[in-house]
């Protein structure tokens, strides 16, 4: 069955232009993106394998929140045979 992991993100941006007040994932402020813009943001999560999912605009506050998903790798353990075989 297929996993998958979520990646959230809080972003309140200035009435006018693209230019970043606070950008919030996972609930952590991320101030080396303070003042860049939110596009290149999304785009940079699209080349890291994060696809956008669920977008809200909240005009009256000028905030937008954005929900990202993307597959979740698991590790597959040993198989108890592998880790009980005796090593040559």
């Amino acid at each position: 069955m297929q996993k998958w992991e979520y990646f959230f993100v809080d972003a309140n941006m200035y009435p006018f232009g693209n230019k970043l007040i606070s950008l919030y994932v996972n609930g952590e402020e991320l101030r080396d993106w303070k003042q860049g813009s939110l596009h290149l943001f999304v785009n940079q999560l699209g080349e890291d394998g994060w696809e956008l999912v669920a977008m809200r605009h909240d005009s009256k506050y000028d905030q937008n929140s954005l929900i990202f998903k993307r597959p979740k790798i698991v590790k597959k353990a040993r198989s108890t045979k592998q880790s009980q075989a005796p090593k040559t």
